[in-house]
This record gives C-alpha cells, structure tokens and sequence, in this order.
C-alpha cells in the first residue's frame, strides 16, 4: 500500500482521542480547501481564543467547558467531533442536531431558542447564516466575522407623556434565527440610552444588559433578546432634555460598557428628539 494511501486510512479505524491530530491531517490530503477554511474560524480554537481563556480562569477552570471548547483535547472543535468517528465516507452531517450537543449545554440557548423562531419556520438551518456557501465550504461564519452583524438589528424610538414625566419606548428587533447574543455567559448585548443637551453633551446615561445575568443568589439566568418578536425597553425621561441618543452594542467580552472590548460591534443606533402628536 502506498505511503499516503496508509496515512489515510490508518487514522479512520482507529479512533480515539489520541488519533484525533491523524485523523485531521488525513482529512486535509483529500480535503485541503475545507481543513484551510476549517481552520480560520472561532470553532478551530475554541479552546484557545483570550476572550474564552480569560472567562474560563474566571470561572475555576471547570473541566466541564472542555466537553465543547475541546471535546477531543485539541485547539478547538475537529473533524471527528462534527463529523465523527464511523469510516469513511462519513455520511451527512444531520443539522442542527449535530450542533445542539454544544450549543444547547448548560449555559446556551442557541438551539432551543432557533427551534421556536422565523427562520426555522421558514426552512432554514444554521448554516443557512453560518455557511451559506453550500459548496462543501467550511467557511464557518460568526459574528467575530467583519461585516457579519451588519443590519442584524434595528432600534424604533417613540414617545409616552405619562403624568410624572415623559418615557420614551424603545423597540428592539433583530434578525437572527436564535436569541441575541447567541453563544454563553460571556456574550452581551447592551441598550445604552443618553440623554442630551441642546449641544449634543451628553447629560446622563441608562444601559441595559441582554444576555446571561449572574446573581449571588440566583446564580445564572438567561435574559436574552428573542428572535422575531422584538423587545421594548421603557426609560423615563428626566430634566428639561429632549433630546436621547440610543446604541445597540455587541460584546464579546465578559463585564460592563466601561470593560474595553476591542471586538464590540455597535448593531444600530439612533438620536432621536422627544415630540407627540396633538
């Protein structure tokens, strides 16, 4: 048997985790477009990206987020995680079961929350957004992608005159065939509302946090955007400004807006200035 032809085959009958880096050089000689794509995306170094590493000593180091960000003791997600462990050819990868085993796990409602939504009503699947180039690419797409959040979201600003002072209502809707943000604990998706002077100054601010909330006493609880049906958010107005600025942001980052995030992305915004029909 020729060299190659064995470096090949061995790796697919012998499983386990040892052979996992075999088993991936032997799918890059037959594959070596889609192990090349493969590798540039966030799954490949799941386990290895800083925003990942940072929250995980955060957190204890837990064994327990490895069954995902390392199932198989490597960089990241492999092959054989996706695709499995059975001969050659491997048959079609069913999604989105195969992705739910991560991202439904504790701390996730990527799945659960996509089953309910638009898009799956419609047809769609994950990698309808995630990889829509349907040519046996594996280009996975995410939102660490440039120009992958662009026109996810919309803010709609109106107003209230209640009779201890004036609410302005805000109406978030998002696109995404899951809950915003999509992924774990770490992720957010921030309201900030300012309220500005005649000049543009800004004169106070209120932010409100989608996500996973943390408590004391509670311990986590989800609080993200869901798809399709939007959500407002109501902010009384104080003082005599009538003027508010209003961003959605994107974080990657564990902690508040005042955290740096190099990687935030601003999904909308609007300034709008307070007025009523008569």
């Amino acid at each position: 048997m020729k060299a190659w032809i064995a470096a090949l085959l061995l790796p697919l009958f012998s499983g386990g985790v040892g052979a996992t880096a075999d088993r991936d050089n032997a799918c890059a000689a037959c594959h070596p477009r889609q192990q090349a794509e493969f590798q540039q995306s966030r799954m490949a170094i799941a386990a290895e990206t800083a925003t990942f590493r940072e929250e995980w000593r955060q957190n204890g180091s837990p064994e327990s987020c490895l069954r995902c960000h390392s199932p198989t003791g490597s960089a990241g997600v492999t092959c054989i995680d996706c695709h499995g462990l059975s001969a050659h050819p491997y048959p079609r990868v069913q999604v989105p079961a195969a992705c739910a085993p991560c991202h439904d796990a504790p701390g996730e409602i990527t799945l659960r929350s996509f089953r309910n939504s638009p898009a799956a009503r419609r047809g769609d699947d994950c990698l309808t957004c995630h990889l829509p180039d349907a040519s046996f690419s594996h280009d996975f797409q995410g939102p660490t992608r440039p120009g992958f959040l662009q026109g996810i979201a919309t803010l709609t600003i109106a107003f209230r005159r209640d009779p201890g002072g004036d609410t302005a209502l805000i109406r978030i809707r998002h696109k995404a065939g899951h809950a915003l943000p999509g992924g774990t604990t770490g992720r957010s998706v921030w309201l900030l509302v300012e309220q500005l002077d005649s000049r543009g100054r800004r004169l106070e601010d209120r932010q409100y946090r989608f996500g996973w909330l943390h408590s004391i006493t509670a311990g986590w609880r989800e609080n993200t955007l869901p798809p399709g049906v939007g959500k407002v958010v109501e902010t009384s107005l104080h003082g005599a400004s009538r003027r508010i600025r209003v961003k959605l942001i994107y974080r990657f980052r564990a902690g508040g807006l005042d955290v740096e995030d190099p990687g935030q992305v601003v999904l909308a915004g609007e300034i709008r200035t307070l007025s009523f029909r008569e």
